[in-house]
């Protein structure tokens, strides 16, 4: 009886036994998350002040940009609203992509222990990216319906799963990146200029059907893209866009996710020993 007493309550002592490996996995990205958001405050200058004024920046750049120009590059839309939509969501996922490259050598010392994993390190990036800009793109959207004595939304489902969708594309783009550049170092240099390029590539300043027809493939197949001009066309139906497909971003999505995952799968021992 006592035996089976003091069993009991060594099973309670030991916390992490008594646990399914989800419970454990959550733990740990929980963990991870908590410590990758004061890293990620705590490197920026005035914390997360500094991490919302980085989109304000850029908005407030290309805000001059258009007026110098006198241009309404968001049409039927709020040049605000236009230019937020396309800031946020591109950062959402240049960040989480750009920032899984380091996520191993980040977190190294943590990975001696066993219930870590390399994959947690990017889950936890992506919780904490996306939930900084979302916060700041709801802190930017309040101030223009503020402004606008209006509260410009159409579609909120449609407005939640564009920045689900881009967020799961920096996911998987940051899975193959954290792999790729912890395999052959070198690719850590090149995956910065990936992001760069999409930037011109998803129409985060301008629409991108202005311009010439034969250049709408060079967009079109960016399923960032897609996201950022369906979250647009979530604000406001009388939003032109010829091209977003949200069918497209979803099976990009499953398709570019289930590659990453196995890439991931069969390399996962060769992180773990580098």
């Amino acid at each position: 009886m006592s035996i089976a007493g003091s069993s009991r309550s060594g099973k309670r002592s030991d916390g992490i036994q008594g646990l399914s490996g989800w419970k454990i996995q959550w733990r740990v990205v929980d963990a991870l998350t908590y410590r990758e958001l004061r890293t990620r405050v705590g490197e920026v200058r005035g914390g997360f002040l500094g991490v919302l004024l980085q989109p304000l920046g850029l908005l407030a750049i290309w805000m001059i940009f258009l007026s110098a120009l006198n241009l309404n590059r968001g049409g039927s839309l709020n040049v605000v609203l236009f230019l937020t939509s396309g800031i946020v969501l591109f950062s959402i996922f240049s960040h989480i992509a750009n920032r899984s490259v380091t996520a191993i050598q980040a977190n190294e010392a943590l990975l001696f222990y066993r219930p870590v994993k390399p994959i947690d390190t990017v889950i936890s990036r992506t919780i904490c990216e996306s939930g900084l800009y979302i916060c700041c793109m709801f802190i930017m959207l309040a101030g223009t319906w503020i402004y606008l004595d209006q509260v410009v939304m159409s579609d909120l489902g449609l407005f939640l799963i564009s920045l689900l969708l881009a967020a799961s594309l920096g996911f998987s783009t940051g899975v193959i990146f954290m792999t790729a550049s912890h395999l052959v170092p070198a690719f850590g240099q090149v995956a910065i200029w990936i992001p760069r390029i999409l930037w011109f590539l998803s129409g985060v300043p301008f629409r991108y059907w202005v311009f010439p027809a034969w250049t709408r493939p060079f967009f079109v197949w960016n399923p960032l893209m897609h996201c950022i001009e369906l979250n647009r066309k979530a604000m406001s139906d009388e939003y032109f866009t010829p091209d977003a497909n949200l069918n497209y971003v979803i099976v990009w999505v499953v398709v570019q996710t289930t590659i990453a995952f196995w890439i991931y799968s069969n390399n996962e021992r060769r992180l773990l020993t580098l």
